[in-house]
């Protein structure tokens, strides 16, 4: 009886909850890829992991602000170990499998949502490139801003009218539900390789 109460103690566990177990899986893959992945791949899989949160539990504020103070949350919480991070890696794929896929994301089929998705994920992954920028390359982001820029010109004030995004706060929502509604399609990196963005 002691030995398995001792086992069931060693053993690895998720939380329920979904909001709590993405940001748990979100340091945890950090840890145990650390070493295997590059700067971006680690924000890709953070940001996803950051994301299915959100969508598990929705706060206050825009999309974007809740994954802003998720972010600043995981920095100041209590953080893993490596002993504690391997053994929950595999239950973290299992539970959120596209977080660390490579597998081809699928776009919306309407051009402006597409653009819209694209717009919002390279602008996101852009806040990092230019963190690497700072202490090593520069080919991602310069890759990024490249794409970003018709993109812009396309994303016009008149198009979103006509589309019934008349104010900023509804075009900000519009961004963060095509992003949420991304997550069952792909995970940053695989959603701005099938924009026609490759990053490493």
């Amino acid at each position: 009886m002691l030995a398995m109460f001792a086992l069931a103690l060693q053993t690895p566990t998720l939380e329920a909850d979904n909001a709590k177990a993405a940001m748990t899986c979100a340091q945890a893959v950090t840890i145990v890829d650390a070493s295997t992945r590059t700067p971006l791949q680690l924000t890709s899989q953070f940001t996803y992991l950051a994301m299915q949160s959100v969508k598990a539990k929705p706060g206050t504020g825009s999309f974007f602000d809740q994954l802003n103070a998720l972010s600043e949350q995981a920095g100041k919480g209590t953080a893993l170990t490596p002993e504690q991070a391997k053994p929950l890696a595999p239950l973290c794929d299992r539970r959120f499998p596209i977080a660390r896929g490579n597998a081809p994301a699928r776009l919306p089929a309407d051009p402006l949502r597409r653009d819209m998705l694209c717009f919002s994920m390279l602008s996101v992954l852009q806040g990092a490139a230019e963190e690497i920028a700072k202490s090593g390359s520069d080919s991602d982001l310069t890759k990024i801003k490249a794409a970003l820029l018709p993109l812009t010109e396309k994303v016009t004030d008149a198009e979103l009218k006509k589309r019934g995004f008349a104010t900023e706060d509804a075009f900000v929502k519009a961004l963060g539900d095509e992003m949420l509604a991304s997550l069952a399609s792909g995970n940053p990196l695989t959603i701005a390789a099938a924009c026609g963005v490759t990053l490493r």
